[in-house]
């Protein structure tokens, strides 16, 4: 008789179990990392945009609060002279910024302080109109005063308007800027006005003035370093002084028609020939051109000294 195949016994059937199960159990870390994985991706998907705009945000305020800072009672203009530099600009904007503080932007007594904070800065001769910007500065209509030539008083060189109007701005005696050219009144008899944009008085600094506006458009303007008043009360003589060290007798001012003398236009026709045959309107130090009579003359004369230009600025007012 064939022999009955025999039942799995209870032991083999408990093993088959088991490996089943522990089949099944290897899958599962399997599984859980995928739905992690899934689950950290959905989550990026939903959470990265959200962190962009966030620092986007974040960002974007930060610049607007800066520009802010920045921008809040700074001054631009409508039209700038070439000389008011960025240094002049910022010291501007610092003093409309004090004025103003913390005022609303909708508060109009902004305007009336910002105007009167850059009057008293002693550049402008005239607020046209001040208007707001964006940022909470200032859009300026202007008529700046003109920077001409410095008077030595003491031991400082005084920058004024070619109308002797006192300007903010003053060096230690021969260390104004080479550029731009800036003729030096030597010997004032009055001293510097007390407040900015206040007129220096005297007749014989109204003279020299009037001298240095007169030859200013001259090609040869530049050899000028100086104009020496010393001999004004005494002989009436206005003495040009040259870069060079040489010294030119012009005389009386040129609105001053005397026929004791020959006219401007002949003193300055001279000097253009001069200029145009020696390529200077002088002879060098320690001799003295006179063109105040008919007849050129060349004596000797005592150098007249103006300090040398520097480039540093050392004060202001």
């Amino acid at each position: 008789m064939p022999r009955k195949k025999n039942s799995p016994s209870l032991s083999d059937r408990f093993a088959s179990l088991r490996e089943r199960a522990l089949g099944e159990g290897s899958r599962l870390p399997l599984i859980a990392a995928i739905g992690c994985s899934l689950g950290l991706v959905g989550l990026a998907a939903w959470g990265v945009p959200k962190l962009r705009e966030r620092l986007r945000t974040q960002t974007v305020d930060a610049l607007a609060e800066a520009t802010d800072d920045t921008m809040h009672g700074s001054v631009s203009y409508t039209e700038l002279p070439a000389w008011f530099d960025e240094k002049r600009q910022a010291q501007v904007s610092s003093r409309v910024r004090s004025a103003v503080g913390d005022l609303s932007t909708i508060d109009q007594t902004r305007l009336s302080r910002a105007k009167d904070a850059m009057l008293s800065t002693g550049w402008f001769d005239e607020i046209r109109q001040i208007s707001l910007a964006d940022g909470g500065g200032f859009l300026v209509d202007a008529e700046f005063l003109v920077p001409f030539a410095i008077v030595r008083h003491g031991e400082f060189d005084f920058l004024v308007t070619p109308e002797a109007r006192l300007m903010p701005m003053e060096w230690r005696a021969g260390h104004r800027p080479a550029q731009p050219h800036y003729v030096a009144i030597l010997g004032a008899s009055q001293p510097a006005p007390g407040a900015i944009g206040d007129r220096w008085q005297g007749a014989d600094l109204a003279a020299g003035l009037e001298l240095a506006r007169t030859i200013a458009s001259e090609a040869w303007f530049t050899q000028v370093a100086g104009i020496d008043l010393s001999r004004f009360s005494a002989e009436n003589a206005l003495v040009l002084v040259t870069q060079a060290g040489g010294t030119v007798v012009w005389g009386r001012a040129p609105d001053d028609r005397s026929v004791a003398e020959v006219p401007t236009e002949t003193k300055l026709a001279t000097l253009d020939y001069l200029f145009r045959s020696n390529g200077r309107i002088d002879v060098g130090g320690g001799r003295a051109i006179d063109l105040r009579g008919d007849l050129v003359t060349l004596r000797a004369d005592a150098r007249t000294a103006t300090g040398d230009e520097g480039s540093t600025e050392t004060e202001t007012r």
